[in-house]
């Protein structure tokens, strides 16, 4: 047997409502949802273990209330979880769990108590796994704090199951929270280190996604939404380091024509529409792997790897005479675009040489007249 259950009950609470604490000031700051959700889930733990601490004393703030409490904090953790992912919530499921607790579950005999507690508890805890685990599979950036809190969640899941599935069976000492049984006996203890952990993880997860944001926003082209060329650099290193000698590169630059002009014409924000304009037409012309970035000004260039020279020389004359179509509903029609286009085959590509080779050709059509794309040979 557990001594000094209430000294337990007690402490947890504090540590759950000091977690609450936190998570809402880092909220205040962030202002991420799922922060707040998370905060009310472990204000709402604090509350129960408060609740607990007063076993043998008052049964119906212990069993009615704590246990209610509990159940609406696993709600309400699932429901952090599900606008962490972007979907829509529904708030009344959040406390569906606790609010059939107090329908009448409270008052059934201790065993059934006991199996109905965990198995609501274990289906918002398999709720919750399963959007931390999809979250990670919906992006292409993956965060580690979201496998631990899905793996955390899915352990204690299991645990509940496991309670489920022998609370039917198990010998109950009605004087105490606590029973005999080697599933049981320390089942509060779990329980309150399981909330402990996972709170801190939890915010954990949430600071990981904030910087993960903010470092793809120091990539991101604001005006176009494209690879800026900051980003553009990482995909050369990258590119480097991957290349195996065998593959054709090629490297595309674009530069939209009389822009100064159009600037000085038609004014700043009609500028701005014609770079837009040709970011979009670029972006839908392009293959998937492809990397397109604004790297300045006017100026835009395109990194194609596994390519062969027909397909390079096609996706420019494509992307030139679509935004040539695209752009003759603005500025008069005034905005046309000149490419350089610059390959090296069946060897590891010199991204410095292919650059000057690219930009030589560039220069090449705009002497030669504007608006077409021009072959750098090497």
């Amino acid at each position: 047997m557990l001594p000094l259950a209430p000294t337990l009950f007690s402490f947890s609470a504090f540590v759950l409502l000091l977690l609450s604490t936190l998570m809402y000031l880092i909220w205040r700051r962030d202002r991420e949802p799922e922060e707040l959700f998370w905060s009310a889930a472990f204000s709402m733990a604090g509350s129960a273990f408060v609740c607990f601490a007063f076993r043998n004393v008052n049964e119906t703030v212990s069993i009615v209330a704590g246990n209610a409490l509990a159940l609406w904090a696993c709600g309400l953790v699932w429901t952090g979880a599900v606008i962490f992912r972007g979907k829509a919530v529904h708030p009344l499921l959040s406390f569906a769990g606790g609010l059939m607790w107090l329908a009448g579950f409270w008052s059934a005999g201790i065993h059934l108590r006991i199996v109905a507690f965990a198995i609501v508890a274990a289906i918002y805890e398999t709720l919750t796994t399963y959007e931390l685990f999809s979250y990670n599979r919906a992006k292409d950036k993956p965060l580690l704090m979201s496998k631990v809190a899905g793996w955390i969640v899915g352990i204690h899941s299991g645990v509940d199951i496991i309670v489920a599935i022998s609370g039917s069976f198990v010998e109950v000492d009605p004087g105490s929270p606590f029973t005999d049984s080697w599933v049981l006996k320390y089942r509060w203890l779990e329980l309150s280190s399981y909330l402990a952990i996972l709170g801190f993880v939890l915010i954990a997860l949430s600071k990981e996604r904030i910087a993960i944001r903010q470092e793809s926003a120091a990539m991101i082209d604001a005006l176009t939404g494209l690879a800026n060329r900051r980003a553009f650099d990482l995909a050369i290193e990258r590119a480097e380091r991957s290349a195996t000698g065998k593959d054709t590169t090629a490297l595309l630059v674009f530069d939209l024509d009389n822009f100064k002009v159009i600037n000085d014409r038609f004014g700043h924000p009609e500028g701005d529409r014609v770079l837009a304009a040709f970011g979009a037409t670029a972006a839908r012309n392009i293959r998937s792997g492809d990397v397109l970035a604004r790297i300045g000004g006017e100026e835009f260039v395109i990194l194609m790897c596994s390519v062969d020279r027909g397909t390079a020389l096609s996706v420019a004359e494509r992307i030139r005479s679509a935004f040539v179509e695209e752009a003759s509903f603005l500025v008069d029609g005034l905005a046309t675009v000149s490419v350089g286009v610059a390959i090296m085959e069946n060897r590891t590509p010199d991204f410095w040489k292919m650059t000057r080779a690219a930009d030589r050709a560039l220069y090449d059509a705009k002497a030669a007249g504007r608006n077409r794309v021009v072959f750098a040979g090497q």
